[in-house]
């Protein structure tokens, strides 16, 4: 539970009109705390205030078992607390966020802080210019114009020395091998040459493993390293603290740069953040040496190591085309013209903006692509002539001519892609074999038909041509009725009438 003043906070921050994430980034909070309070008026929350107190109350009973396992073991969790009061008492009932509350409390209360492995830290000297460079990656989220959630990936290098003279780039995607040597070629630009080693994590997109000091680099990183020549110092794994400078650095970055500030497009952010760093990332003093970057990094760029001039003439991988003519890039499958593929080949590709070019090893355009930000999906080729619509409208309009081209028959048709979408090349099929075998006159008779009984599937519609088909002429029956001829001969016996008087009993007068 919040304390009284940020509650207060929160509720200023609705009536200003912030949106629940901008109020968490303000007040620094969760913002799943943000939205537990956000609809909440002063009486609710004093009423839920109350409710925990009660609830505190109900765990006052468990006070000696708690305080002896905390002081037994001072580095136990509250949430093993919490599975150790179920398992010996059956009958507890109150839930683990109320416990953790209450360990907190009783934590300061007793004088019980949690411990743990405090890990010790000595100053080192600043190492000399020119000698290495830091990089590191990450992310973080920022607010367009509409108030939409817009994830950004940045890379950042620093150099080592007492200049720490800084360089970022941001992107919307995740960085690939690719982005990540395409970044290191911008830092070069940027800084005017190379360090002598460069300073990483253990990240999947340079590096496949690192045992005891054996370094595997994948393949792309390995040729870009070799073809600019530094060397690579790689952390041990999850020991990002030995590379300290650049994790300040993207801190400071996302502290500093990112945070408040409205996305308005990936090529004005990356704009915004050179005139950051000119203005505060690289032209305040820094904290801990108390120098500009940008005026000790002048006399660190002549430390640095030219960058090979024909840096464009540098190849990454290529992708290898599959047997289905695709390619897999970024965990997408990208679609490339029938015949592309043979055993073994391989294209290259490029992004531009939000496009991918892939092109032949001649350096040819095969085809341009829309980059997809997603995962496992096929991005294919587009043929509008080919497409299912352009089809269908084909061969609708072809029937409809066949049958004349009247307003009653369209209308049946179309009736007819509504209650049979999926089969309409089959149903169209079938319409045109009957008005290509029936007559106009039978046609419109089992039309009407058709409609009365609200027939629209095309084998309902010939059944109704053959029935009508097959049917008798109905026989013509005059006003007077006439016996026919086979009973024309026969005549009827007379009898006299006392034989029905003998039958009733009487005497007719």
């Amino acid at each position: 539970m919040v304390r009284m003043p940020i509650f207060v906070k929160i509720y200023e921050l609705k009536k200003q009109g912030f949106k629940k994430l901008q109020t968490a980034k303000i007040l620094n909070i969760d913002v799943k705390t943000v939205r537990k309070y956000w609809d909440m008026t002063e009486k609710d929350y004093l009423n839920y205030a109350n409710d925990c107190k009660q609830r505190s109350r109900i765990m006052a009973a468990y006070d000696n078992f708690i305080i002896d396992k905390l002081k037994r073991f001072p580095d136990v969790t509250a949430a093993q607390i919490y599975d150790w009061l179920r398992e010996a008492f059956a009958e507890f009932t109150p839930s683990s966020s109320t416990v953790r509350l209450h360990v907190r409390q009783l934590r300061e209360r007793e004088g019980i802080p949690k411990t743990g492995y405090l890990r010790q830290y000595e100053a080192v000297d600043e190492l000399p210019f020119g000698r290495q460079a830091q990089v590191d990656m990450g992310s973080d989220w920022l607010l367009d114009n509409y108030g939409k959630r817009i994830k950004v990936y940045v890379f950042a290098m620093v150099m080592a020395s007492k200049s720490r003279h800084k360089f970022v780039f941001f992107q919307r995607n995740p960085f690939n091998t690719d982005d990540f040597i395409q970044a290191h070629r911008l830092a070069f630009e940027f800084f005017g040459g190379r360090t002598q080693e460069i300073v990483y994590d253990q990240d999947r997109v340079m590096c496949v493993s690192e045992n005891a000091g054996n370094i595997l680099l994948t393949e792309k990183f390995l040729a870009f390293q070799i073809y600019c020549g530094f060397r690579v110092y790689l952390c041990r794994a999850a020991d990002p603290e030995s590379k300290g400078k650049i994790e300040a650095a993207v801190k400071y970055v996302k502290n500093n740069f990112l945070r408040h500030r409205i996305f308005c497009g990936i090529d004005a952010l990356n704009s915004q953040a050179v005139d950051w760093l000119d203005r505060t990332g690289n032209g305040l003093a820094h904290e801990t040496t108390k120098l500009i970057p940008k005026i000790v990094f002048k006399e660190e760029q002549k430390y640095l190591i030219p960058v090979p001039s024909a840096m464009d003439d540098y190849k990454p991988s290529t992708y290898l085309v599959r047997k289905d003519n695709v390619i897999s890039y970024r965990s997408n499958r990208y679609a490339l013209p029938l015949g592309t593929y043979l055993p073994g080949k391989q294209v290259f590709v490029k992004e531009i903006e939000d496009s991918l070019i892939i092109s032949d090893e001649k350096g040819a355009e095969i085809i341009k692509h829309p980059l997809c930000r997603q995962r496992g999906k096929l991005i294919p080729i587009y043929h509008p002539e080919r497409t299912a619509y352009v089809k269908h409208k084909q061969l609708f309009d072809e029937v409809l001519a066949l049958f004349g081209g009247a307003d009653e028959i369209e209308k049946y048709l179309k009736r007819n892609t509504e209650v049979c979408p999926r089969y309409l090349r089959d149903q169209f099929i079938i319409f045109k074999k009957c008005a290509q075998t029936y007559k106009p006159a039978d046609i419109k008779r089992a039309l009407e038909y058709c409609i009365e009984k609200e027939l629209f599937y095309a084998n309902e519609f010939k059944d109704t041509l053959v029935y009508f088909e097959n049917l008798q002429p109905e026989t013509f029956v005059p006003d007077q009725f006439q016996i026919p001829l086979k009973y024309a001969v026969i005549t009827a016996e007379q009898r006299d009438i006392s034989n029905y008087c003998k039958i009733y009993g009487g005497i007719i007068k």
